[in-house]
């Protein structure tokens, strides 16, 4: 009977792992600039931080056909924040132009690791492109 109870309470606090996504007290935050492109594909300029472009989330494995979890648009000075996160791995990433891409886009990738549950983590700077 002692390793009944044992056996369950162990597969209890197994069951109570949580998944990366909402609910925590951690925080990713981050910023978005543009550079701007010639006709020719080349840079144009400094880049220069980009107020309402939206940028995605993913949580947890961000693995081929992965589907945003959430989204938010950068505030006037290019930056973001996704609030109330869980311990785990993230993937935030925004749409970006794109002259050598099929349809013309491509997407800016940062991967980010919340290792702490109150933790404040700095995505960087997710750079795109215009053309």
């Amino acid at each position: 009977m002692k390793y009944v109870a044992c056996t369950v309470g162990l597969l209890l606090l197994l069951g109570c792992s949580k998944e990366p996504g909402e609910g925590g007290k951690a925080e990713i935050r981050g910023r978005v600039m543009e550079q701007d492109h010639n006709a020719n594909g080349v840079p144009n300029g400094d880049p220069y931080l980009l107020m309402d472009k939206t940028v995605f989330i993913i949580y947890g494995d961000a693995s081929d056909g992965a589907f945003p979890d959430d989204n938010v648009d950068t505030g006037p000075y290019g930056e973001f924040r996704f609030k109330w996160l869980r311990k785990g791995s993230y993937t935030v990433y925004v749409v970006s132009d794109c002259d050598d891409c099929d349809g013309g886009k491509k997407t800016v990738f940062a991967s980010v690791e919340v290792g702490d549950r109150k933790e404040v983590v700095d995505a960087g700077t997710l750079l795109v492109e215009k053309h």
